[in-house]
């Protein structure tokens, strides 16, 4: 027994590949009206002001960065290792998707330097960064 929506190459049969556990709704493609309307739907979100701006994107990064030289400043290492330390953020759900609001919580993933703790540096230190800027 395969997994649902793969291909299952050893009876011969294939399968379009689907994911989720359900049938589609359909299978069909946006007519001309269905992509006319989602336009007009994501200007009018655009223009009420329901999407993140690009500068929130990058101000979002830069705090991440910065909160890495901060900690790794206070831990002692030398600045070039300050400036090498570094940290990524992994979306996902409606963040990920890009389905978001101005303000929404953002489902995240931070991959910090090694000697970032979690307790100490990224709820405390973190936090307190984030709270004065709020």
């Amino acid at each position: 027994m395969g997994s649902p929506g793969l291909i299952n190459r050893n009876n011969g049969h294939h399968h379009q590949q689907r994911l989720g556990i359900t049938e589609p709704i359909s299978l069909g493609g946006p007519t001309d009206y269905d992509v006319t309307k989602t336009r007009e739907l994501e200007k009018f979100l655009q223009d009420a002001g329901l999407y993140e701006s690009q500068e929130e994107a990058v101000s979002r990064e830069e705090i991440v960065k910065n909160w890495v030289k901060v900690i790794s400043r206070a831990k002692g290492l030398n600045e070039q290792l300050v400036q090498e330390a570094n940290a990524k953020i992994f979306t996902f759900g409606s963040y990920r998707l890009g389905v978001h609001g101005p303000g929404a919580d953002i489902d995240t993933l931070c991959v910090g330097p090694r000697h970032a703790t979690r307790e100490e540096d990224f709820f405390g230190e973190l936090y307190r960064m984030l709270s004065r800027d709020a």
